[in-house]
């Protein structure tokens, strides 16, 4: 049987939580889907956009910066919906061998069931604005390719899983926060559409309940590992981590030819790679990497090495 570390009574506590206060997306009053998708609101948090403050896009109209934001903002919830899907499937695979009447079994059936729902959620963005394409733009197969690979290591060494999920999840909820705000961008007459602030509000409160989990399980489970397991869960978050410095982005995002009425592809991919709206993702990770560091997750010498070269800002 596979080994929980996460305390009983915070298992409980959280199996309460999912079932006394939970956010169904298509409850109107969680999440209003009829507000029309015009020009009058913002798509993005501004200061999580990879393409907003680029020359070519502060020089668009108004209603060509909206239908840029919804792209960016439609292709992110796309693969949003990926990475939940691989979570889902490690932690179905690690409830083979959970004791059934251990209180983490039923609680990760709970985070299942929110995830799922949020894949839904994400997915109904993705169909309201179907004058997005999202298909064919090369983001079909990256979760599948390593899907096989996260149900082995959720069971083989599930602090290794954890970390994953952290490195989803808790770097991507600044992001959910800046949605749940409706922060506005430079021009305040364009706030965030509601039903991304909606989207915001009840991807943030459920996701707390998953990051809260996770951490636990690595700060119980760490302490416990042989030196072999330990490099290889740092050689794996290390890995993990510098995918996220090289690319610059939570997530990827890769040209469209619905772009090209506003920006080639040259000038797109100059963009990511000096973007302002990385700095926001670099700030959360770095704030998660000095935890993992403490919890031996991140080695001090990468850590290090990472500041001497400023990959943080």
């Amino acid at each position: 049987m596979l080994a929980v570390d996460v305390p009983t009574n915070i298992a409980e506590r959280l199996n309460v939580a999912s079932v006394r206060r939970r956010w169904y997306p298509f409850d109107d009053d969680v999440i209003d889907w009829s507000i029309p998708l015009t020009a009058e609101w913002t798509y993005m948090p501004r200061e999580h956009s990879a393409l907003a403050g680029a020359a070519w896009f502060e020089l668009l109209p108004v209603a060509d910066q909206a239908f840029v934001e919804r792209w960016e903002m439609t292709q992110l919830m796309r693969n949003i919906a990926h990475g939940e899907h691989l979570l889902n499937q490690g932690i179905l695979a690690m409830l083979w061998t959970i004791d059934p009447y251990d209180p983490s079994f039923r609680y990760l059936l709970h985070e299942v069931a929110e995830e799922c729902q949020h894949m839904a959620m994400f997915n109904h963005w993705v169909r309201h604005n179907a004058d997005i394409q999202t298909v064919g733009t090369g983001e079909e197969g990256w979760g599948q390719a390593i899907s096989a690979y996260t149900e082995e290591l959720a069971v083989r060494l599930p602090e290794a899983f954890w970390v994953n999920v952290l490195l989803f999840e808790f770097v991507g909820d600044e992001f959910n926060q800046a949605m749940k705000g409706g922060r506005l961008g430079d021009d305040a007459t364009r706030p965030m559409h509601p039903t991304l602030v909606g989207i915001g509000v009840a991807h943030t409160a459920e996701e707390a309940r998953h990051i809260g989990y996770a951490r636990k399980w690595l700060q119980q489970g760490m302490p416990g590992l042989d030196s072999g397991q330990v490099h290889e869960v740092q050689l794996l978050a290390e890995l993990a981590a510098q995918d996220l410095i090289g690319r610059r982005s939570f997530l990827p995002l890769h040209y469209s030819e619905q772009l090209s009425s506003y920006v080639s592809v040259d000038e797109f991919e100059r963009t990511l790679a000096s973007s302002t709206g990385t700095n926001a993702m670099l700030t959360q990770l770095k704030k998660l990497l000095d935890e993992f560091e403490t919890l031996r997750i991140v080695s001090p010498e990468r850590m290090r090495a990472w500041e001497a070269e400023s990959v943080f800002g």
